[in-house]
């Protein structure tokens, strides 16, 4: 985390996300457009993130050899995408809310999904450029900026906040301080269910029936470990960090939305 090749990708992803928005501002273009646009180039980033991230592993088979227990190769080998890069994270998931802000007509739903791409899309873009999941995958700062893996996650995420820029600024989208209700519902909702998803994509080891705990934890959406590492030794402690996982999400949520509380006032008058 923040090492020299982090840092220098932290200030290329800023200066890429003023310029695109710069840009965008002044040719005036539409939000539906770049929505569109940016579906396509969501779409081609994750399909490339899924090749680059896929393993060739070999199959193996377990077996009990002098009363322990031994894996061995089938000598067949299967492809393989390690439950991390799947796309369950919620900046991965703006690729079907930006497919639904394409294809929903209705006009309520519709500003609902383009309120929680505008909010989310924003918060998780700059969180994920600054925590980046991707700095441990490399080991020196050449192969960091040279890694097309490295690129194509920051621009992804450039892209994902000059689209929150857009939707905000976009007067058909009418985006309001009112809106954050739904943004909270649908993202409590969204929350709830990476809880279950974490708990199929963990790995449990059992020894006669008794859980003995996981050899592998998924973390989507940070709802089964911290994310600066903090250790939860019983409930108690993990239902603490919930309650303050939702009230920092709500206090994000309020900052994003709250200069657009002027908005309500142009309309009052």
């Amino acid at each position: 985390m923040f090492s020299q090749g982090h840092i220098i990708f932290i200030f290329i992803s800023l200066f890429l996300v003023l310029v695109g928005t710069l840009v965008c501002y002044k040719c005036n273009f539409p939000a539906e457009k770049v929505i569109k646009v940016c579906f396509i180039a969501a779409l081609i980033c994750e399909v490339s993130k899924t090749f680059m991230t896929m393993e060739i592993v070999p199959i193996v088979e377990t077996a009990v050899e002098n009363g322990a227990l031994v894996y061995k190769s089938t000598g067949r080998f299967s492809p393989y995408i390690r439950s991390e890069h799947l796309p369950f994270y919620l900046c991965s998931l703006q690729i079907l809310f930006l497919y639904l802000a394409i294809v929903v007509k209705n006009a309520k739903w519709k500003k609902r999904i383009l309120s929680f791409i505008y909010s989310t899309a924003l918060i998780g873009g700059l969180l994920a450029i600054f925590l980046s999941s991707v700095v441990s995958e490399f080991s020196s700062t050449v192969e960091f900026l040279t890694s097309i893996r490295a690129w194509e996650f920051y621009l992804y995420h450039v892209m994902i906040i000059v689209v929150a820029m857009v939707i905000v600024h976009d007067k058909k989208c009418d985006i309001r301080f009112e809106d954050i209700k739904w943004t909270c519902f649908l993202m409590l909702v969204l929350d709830i269910i990476s809880i279950y998803l974490n708990a199929i994509f963990s790995v449990p080891l059992y020894n006669n029936g008794v859980l003995l705990g996981v050899t592998h934890v998924s973390n989507f959406f940070s709802s089964y470990e911290h994310p600066l590492g903090m250790q939860m030794v019983n409930k108690q402690e993990y239902l603490i960090y919930l309650a303050q996982r939702f009230v920092l999400a709500v206090i994000s949520f309020v900052i994003v939305y709250l200069p657009l509380l002027k908005r309500n006032n142009e309309k009052k008058s």
